[in-house]
């Protein structure tokens, strides 16, 4: 026994048909010669099916050395999954062989059999540790002899795995950077993918990437680019202006794209917060044409993507809209749940009025509920409540789901869940209301502010019953926590509390009171500081610090109730008001709850002429700063979506409906007043709007009266019933779209003379003979901030780090790209990205 231990036979001995024989003695045939293994070479590369390969590798593995076996696994790779049978050919009793093989000739691979080797292996989705392992090993060793595609196969066949190496990944940036020179653009997108997949920050390898990227952008097929443009996103890596350009006027240009790339596209400038609505708007009219191709994955991430960035007033848009709801109605029962969540969330957020879609959504959503993570399940109901769609049976089947996984839920899901049963006012389930208000009320130290006005308002609409030691956990949370709310979660708390009867004690006296200081503070700035004249006649100074005053209030609407209170007080409810029906029942009054329309009339006098209108209809239109800036009276923009801010490209508040009526009021009187002669007007003006206005809108009207002192105006509007923001179904650790398209993994040719690109093959991928082949997973859903109500929060679920793109383009669980460190975020190829999801695997067309 002890010289048997000593004579044990190694793995390479195994492999190569060694025989243990009596006493000890080790039978080792002789290598095979060079000419024997140019033969097995032969055997393998005349196989034409992964059959005919393992039976070669059966008969003969044991002459084989490193080449024959990285060329076996190349084939069977490329033959099964050209066959879709990947996974049969892994169960074939044959392959362990083939496996075994390779743990043993890793240590002897050459810069070309690495390649094959592992490239093969990741095709498969061959998880094999040992085999990776070594894999990883022998990379690092011959790291200097692996050319550009050599380097960007091996990171690729990792990041397909999923196998975060940061030492190998760190030497072959370090490699690659020094042979950057030689890389083709398929290289850098191979490899570029690969790091945005794994959530590897290598800052000095990407500046060194976009700069060459950049530099040859026109070289770029519209796969690359959009692999390029998502990994840098989902990287969270400053692209800079130039590459935003750049970008815009490539995409622009080339005409063909399959879904995946135009969907990565968008997921990409959603994730930046880039608004561009005339990119948007091609990628639109794109997507169009190729309607019937889109599967469930690329139509939600281009929904999310023109819900993300709030991009609604372009005629392309609608068009792309209503063509999606065809497709959605038709083919909804072959959607999984995440594309439903994301397609809800994006009509709703949108206040896309698509009823039978929801109905579609809704029915497929109860087939396959207990298939819904809480996160997706929230959002389909967020979106529903938003969108004021009732559908019974989802909703009973959403509340046998709730009660049952309600520990899985987080405070933010809790939240958003019984905000869309008030919304939709589903109340009859007792034992779901209760059991939601109980688990709330051991999560009530997670919840933003948001959260628990979200809870307050729910309850208050819900029945106070069924909430009371929930409405005590919220008061006394709120009571630790006050510094941390903003004032629309102050004013929402103290009206929810109020509302539900619920009063008394300090904290009820300070949020009441912070209401009334917020009322007092608005009635001032409409009246006292108010600017003296129309533009142009008042100062600078004077009009930037009330524009200054009105946006730090923090606020975008008042409130229902507080905003009627304050047209009282600012003589904006006097004369006759409109009749509802009658308003409703004017032609141009539209039921699409994207636009807010306003239909005016007036009686006025000025001198001997009198002006009459029965009544006109103004819809809501986009409006750029620049129109702001224009405007007779002051215009304030007040803040909307996640990543606006007055200095870049957004929607001005001069395109609301409230005020373009206002103005074209105003911009009429002035033209008749300089044919007339005369500048003392008097009469009535009545307005009545479908929504509570803005506060920019307010002060409008408030400097309109101030202009025309003997004008009644009555303006009214409808209460919508949703808290005064919006909320986008974005939390902390939210997951985006995830949109990634995996390169296609086809192998490089052995004719490594000719640079030539081969023809691209299976309709738009990279040739089979090239590179390494992409995912296409696509974005990850928006993260969990399903329901509520604030135009700030952002959308896009975050599970992991992909999506969007994918979010947060590319796999992994990262954290919202758009929040700092993206390394983690969705898919798309996102995960997120910003978005495709953790759950999901490579497609190969």
């Amino acid at each position: 026994m002890a010289m048997m231990d000593a004579v044990a036979l190694s793995e390479d001995d195994v492999v190569n048909g060694c025989v243990l024989g009596p006493h000890g003695y080790v039978y080792r045939p002789p290598p095979p010669s060079k000419q024997l293994t140019i033969e097995m070479q032969v055997s393998v590369t005349e196989c034409r099916s992964w059959r005919e390969v393992l039976s070669v590798v059966e008969n003969l593995g044991d002459l084989f050395d490193f080449r024959n076996t990285s060329t076996a696994v190349h084939r069977v790779a490329k033959f099964s999954v050209e066959a879709g049978e990947s996974k049969i050919a892994q169960n074939d009793s044959r392959f362990p062989r083939l496996l075994q093989l390779l743990r043993a000739k890793c240590k002897d691979l050459s810069a070309w059999g690495l390649s094959d080797a592992s490239w093969g292996m990741a095709k498969m989705q061959c998880r094999d540790d040992e085999i990776f392992q070594r894999i990883s090993l022998r990379a690092q060793e011959i790291v200097q002899d692996l050319d550009p595609q050599g380097l960007a196969i091996v990171a690729w066949s990792f990041a397909t795995v999923g196998r975060k190496d940061e030492v190998l990944l760190q030497r072959i940036a370090e490699e690659a950077r020094s042979k950057l020179d030689s890389f083709g653009v398929q290289n850098i997108s191979n490899l570029v993918w690969a790091n945005a997949t794994l959530g590897l920050r290598a800052d000095a390898l990407h500046a060194d990437l976009l700069r060459h990227s950049l530099a040859r952008l026109d070289d770029f097929t519209t796969q690359e680019l959009a692999i390029v443009n998502w990994a840098f996103t989902k990287l969270a890596y400053p692209v800079g202006d130039d590459w935003k350009a750049a970008l815009r006027q490539r995409v622009l240009r080339l005409k063909e794209y399959a879904p995946s790339e135009l969907s990565m596209i968008a997921w990409a400038l959603a994730m930046r917060g880039d608004y561009d609505p005339d990119l948007l708007a091609y990628i639109a009219r794109r997507s169009m044409e190729l309607m019937r191709s889109f599967t469930g994955q690329n139509l939600a991430t281009i929904i999310w993507a023109i819900a993300t960035i709030s991009y609604k007033d372009d005629p392309s848009i609608d068009e792309f809209l209503r063509m999606a709801l065809g497709a959605i109605i038709a083919r909804a029962g072959e959607f999984q749940p995440l594309n439903i969540a994301l397609i809800s969330w994006g009509l709703a957020k949108l206040s896309f009025k698509a009823e039978a879609a929801f109905e579609a959504m809704c029915d497929t959503a109860v087939q396959q509920i207990d298939y819904f993570a809480p996160q997706n399940l929230v959002q389909l109901l967020w979106a529903c409540g938003t969108a004021g769609y009732k559908h019974e049976s989802f909703l009973r089947a959403a509340a046998r789901v709730a009660k049952r996984t309600i520990e899985q839920f987080s405070s933010q899901h809790q939240s958003n869940f019984l905000w869309a049963c008030a919304r939709l006012n589903f109340k009859e389930d007792v034992e779901l209301l209760r059991v939601v208000a109980t688990a709330a009320q051991r999560k009530m130290h997670e919840g933003s502010p948001q959260h628990l006005s979200n809870i307050a308002w729910a309850a208050s609409q819900l029945g106070p019953q069924h909430f009371q030691e929930c409405l005590v956990a919220v008061l006394n949370e709120t009571s630790r926590r006050i510094k941390e709310f903003d004032p629309p979660s102050i004013m929402m708390l103290s009206d929810s509390l109020y509302e539900a009867n619920f009063g008394g004690g300090e904290i009820m006296q300070v949020l009441r009171g912070q209401v009334q200081r917020m009322g007092n503070e608005l009635y001032e700035i409409f009246t006292t500081g108010l600017p003296r004249g129309t533009r142009g006649l008042c100062g600078h100074q004077e009009l930037t610090e009330y524009q200054r005053r009105l946006r730090n209030l923090g606020l975008t609407t008042f409130g229902y109730e507080h905003t009627t209170s304050l047209f009282q007080q600012l003589q904006l409810c006097e004369g006759q008001p409109w009749q509802v029906a009658e308003a409703m029942a004017m032609p141009g009054w539209t039921t699409n709850a994207r636009r807010t329309t306003v239909a005016r009339r007036y009686s006025l006098r000025l001198g001997s002429r009198s002006l009459e209108d029965p009544g006109t209809i103004f819809t809501s239109a986009f409006a750029s700063a620049q129109e702001d800036a224009q405007a007779d009276f002051i215009v304030v923009w007040l803040g909307q979506g996640k990543a606006d801010s007055p200095s870049i490209g957004r929607a001005g508040r001069s395109g609301d409906a409230e005020c373009r009526a206002i103005l074209a009021t105003h911009e009429m009187l002035k033209k008749v007043k300089e044919e007339e002669g005369f500048s003392d007007v008097s009469g009535t003006l009545a307005f009545h709007t479908s929504g509570v206005p803005c506060l920019s809108c307010v002060g409008v009207a408030a400097q309109f009266k101030r202009h025309y002192p003997k004008v009644s105006f009555c303006f009214t509007f409808m209460n919508r019933p949703l808290s005064e923001r919006e909320e986008s179904m974005t939390e902390a650790s939210a997951v985006v779209p995830n949109v990634a398209l995996a390169p296609k993994t086809p192998r490089r040719t052995r004719a490594r003379t000719d640079t030539s690109r081969p023809p691209p093959s299976n309709g738009g991928g990279v040739s089979e003979n090239y590179h390494p082949g992409y995912r296409t997973d696509v974005p990850r859903p928006p993260a969990s901030n399903e329901g509520g109500m604030t135009e700030n929060y952002h959308a896009g679920y975050r599970t992991d780090a992909f999506r969007p793109p994918p979010s947060n383009g590319g796999g992994g669980a990262v954290s919202s790209p758009l929040a700092g460190s993206r390394a983690d975020a969705p898919r798309p190829p996102p995960s997120n990205g910003g978005g495709a999801w953790d759950n999901y695997r490579p497609v190969f067309r």
